[in-house]
């Protein structure tokens, strides 16, 4: 007696569909988070934004960088693994079928065929109706013998439609072998251009550690161009590159945008982002004590400290225009640029850090000269900015000398400071910058003078920095990738789509004709199946037993049908 092999159950279940359902259900669900959860970020945004208990489990987990952890390789590997013995079992199996063609068949199984039918032909013989229906069935895969005095005629369509399935787990072996090997040899990673620079080298995520990769040529950004909405929403933006290999120029001057990529050596160069790639700036300094006005010369990324303060300002950005919504609640949306501005955040001793945007341009509305507004964040988040008016127009100097000399003016006042004799020292500012003959807008320049004196006063820094001009220069951000799997990922695709294309739309037919000699006639047999599209099969065996009755002479016939 032959025994089973002790490893053969374990084999059947390695390769068995409700394993490789289940492996492929896991990888869905882990690739929809790698979807959803972005990866290959920087840590500190993960951790403000899941918190350190989520951000602990997440990273154990390696979600940050999924695709190229340990025990999602090992589901990739464990699936092909599944795949590959299932094809090594069943394809050898269906090729012999498809070769086959078993033709004789006993009555019990044509009995059990769904589409059934029998003929009388009293006066006739075998060959004469075996040569009637054979013409008939001239557009089917024919095959005939003879057993036991019988008759046998199989006919076939789409004989073939196991080869779909065949196609469809080997698509999918292939794509996962296209995948594994895009993880484990390929790569991704950003680069920062800065204008009428070049760079060379890649930072990608591993786990928790930022890695960088030189690659074996540089890129050149010669120019690069944005186009904004009226809400302030980038529109387009455009790098010009270059690629240098070797010391000379192998691509020069080509535009990507955002989905066209630049293709060089195998890796595909895509335009990924944009920022401020260190713009030189110019502050004037208000010094709201002495009131002297300093220059600072600084550029973004850069941090400046005052040696008199200890107070430190850390630029942090620049931004050409600052869209914002001007209208009320409820209102329509009224979008207004309120030009440049800078971000910076200031340090020093015994202050909170705040983060402060502050506008070049003074603010107006209603056609009103308001003075300048900053924007002030005490988390130093972008969402938490609340509008903080200064009330001066730094961009006119009589603004400024009109407030220094009101401080003044007050100082010399004696007793109680009423409405008076607030009026009297504006008075006689007034009169010590502008002398007998005041500006048109005095009084608008005055109301401007009053809010300074309000609001200045609550600033805790000894100085205010107003952005004077600036030289601007962006940064690319291009994302550089590598995937030697990606050919073969689209090799199993087509085989996917062509392996579906066979199992949907092309059914397996299978005919059987029996011609049995009786008597002086012949009995004929017709029995008929599809694995699919049953309906559509119920029309074409109805017409081909049109077909049938009128080959076989139905006037000398009588026929029978089940």
């Amino acid at each position: 007696m032959k025994t089973t092999p002790w490893y053969k159950p374990y084999f059947d279940r390695l390769s068995s569909m409700s394993l490789a359902i289940a492996l492929l259900v896991v990888l869905g669900l882990a690739s929809t988070i790698g979807t959803v959860l972005l990866q290959n970020q920087e840590q500190a945004d993960y951790l403000i934004k899941f918190g350190p208990l989520w951000y602990s489990v997440f990273i154990s987990l390696g979600l940050f960088d999924m695709y190229h952890t340990p025990w999602f390789i090992g589901l990739l590997v464990f699936l092909m693994i599944s795949l590959s013995v299932c094809l090594w079992r069943n394809v050898p199996r269906m090729l012999k079928e498809m070769r086959s063609r078993k033709l004789v068949i006993t009555d019990k199984a044509l009995k059990r065929f769904h589409h059934l039918h029998h003929w009388q032909l009293k006066h006739a013989n075998v060959e004469s109706s075996e040569k009637l229906i054979l013409g008939t069935l001239n557009d089917w895969e024919i095959k005939r013998g003879e057993d036991n005095g019988r008759t046998y005629i199989r006919g076939d369509k789409g004989r073939f439609n196991k080869v779909g399935y065949i196609l469809v787990h080997s698509a999918i072996l292939v794509v996962l072998i296209g995948g594994w090997i895009g993880a484990q040899y390929g790569f991704r990673g950003t680069m920062s251009v800065v204008e009428n620079g070049t760079d060379n080298t890649i930072g990608f995520l591993k786990g928790t550690k930022t890695e960088h990769l030189k690659m074996p040529f540089e890129i050149r950004c010669d120019d690069f161009f944005i186009d904004f909405y009226p809400t302030g929403m980038p529109k387009e933006f455009r790098s010009t590159l270059s690629i240098i290999d070797n010391g000379k120029v192998v691509i020069d001057h080509k535009d990507i945008i955002v989905n066209e990529p630049l293709y060089y050596k195998g890796v595909r160069i895509y335009q990924a982002s944009f920022g401020d790639g260190g713009s030189s700036i110019k502050l004037k300094l208000y010094d709201l004590t002495t009131g002297k006005i300093r220059t600072v010369d600084t550029e973004v990324y850069q941090t400046w400290r005052d040696p008199k303060s200890g107070i430190s300002l850390e630029i942090t950005n620049f931004r050409p225009y600052n869209i914002e919504n001007m209208a009320n609640p409820g209102e329509p949306k009224d979008f207004k640029d309120l030009g440049p501005a800078i971000e910076y955040v200031v340090r020093g001793p015994n202050i909170k850090s705040v983060k402060v945007k502050s506008f070049m341009k003074p603010f107006e509305m209603n056609g009103q000269n308001r003075g300048h507004l900053i924007m002030v964040s005490m988390s130093g988040e972008d969402r938490d900015y609340q509008p903080f008016a200064l009330g001066l127009d730094f961009t006119q100097p009589n603004d400024w000398k009109l407030y220094r000399s009101f401080i003044k003016a007050l100082g010399k006042q004696k007793g109680a400071r009423d409405q008076k004799a607030n009026f009297a020292a504006f008075s006689q500012a007034m009169k010590s910058v502008f002398g007998d003959k005041r500006p048109d807008d005095f009084q608008e320049m005055g109301m401007r003078v009053i809010q300074g004196m309000n609001n200045l006063s609550a600033l805790p820094w000894p100085f205010i920095p107003i952005l004077d001009s600036f030289d601007q220069k962006y940064y690319t951000g291009l994302e550089l990738a590598q995937d030697p799997g990606m050919n073969i990922v689209w090799i199993g695709s087509a085989m996917l789509v062509i392996g579906l294309c066979f199992m949907f739309y092309v059914p397996h037919r299978k005919l059987w004709v029996v011609l049995s000699p009786v008597g002086k006639g012949v009995e004929v047999t017709l029995g008929a199946m599809s694995n699919r599209n049953k309906l559509g099969f119920e029309l074409e065996f109805n017409q081909l037993l049109t077909k049938l009755d009128e080959a076989l002479q139905p006037e000398n016939n009588s026929g029978s049908a089940s």
